[in-house]
């Protein structure tokens, strides 16, 4: 379920509490729960730009990366075409290339290993991050179901 239906939902839950009293719902101030809610509201959109921000990056930084192996590749190829004259030229050339075209996809797994560390790194704290607001928005509907302290409290009667 999207964050943001989740903290409507909560607002709703408190909105329809039959047991309020002077804006509050049994304990909670109810002002001070919607201007949190509030903040917690306008501060997703910077998160979520943020991952939205990596995963461009990522393809950028990946795109690059494979533009250069490809450059590397083709001048390695040129080299190579142009050294053809002589068999042991051939050779060397054919093992310069070989060598070349290793160093630029280790190069590119290197770059693109490191990216996905990054992206990692920043999609775990998002994920963290969600996991608070949930947990909090858990705890607050946890709190708003149960029963009064001193309703629990009071003896039944008979």
């Amino acid at each position: 379920m999207d964050i943001l239906k989740l903290i409507d939902s909560l607002e709703d839950l408190v909105e329809r509490t039959r047991w309020r009293m002077f804006h509050r719902v049994y304990g909670l101030d109810e002002d001070q729960f919607f201007t949190l809610t509030n903040r917690l509201r306008a501060s997703l959109p910077e998160e979520v730009k943020t991952a939205a921000r990596v995963a461009r990056d990522t393809e950028r930084i990946l795109a690059d990366a494979q533009e250069q192996a490809e450059q590397v590749i083709t001048e390695a190829k040129e080299r190579a075409a142009v050294l053809v004259s002589n068999d042991e030229i051939t050779k060397q050339a054919q093992r310069q290339a070989e060598e070349i075209i290793r160093r630029a996809q280790e190069e590119a797994r290197q770059v693109r290993r490191e990216m996905d560390d990054y992206s990692q790194q920043v999609l775990g704290n998002l994920e963290a991050y969600a996991a608070r607001v949930l947990a909090a928005v858990r705890k607050g509907k946890e709190q708003l179901e149960a029963p009064p302290a001193h309703e629990a409290e009071a003896p039944e009667n008979d």
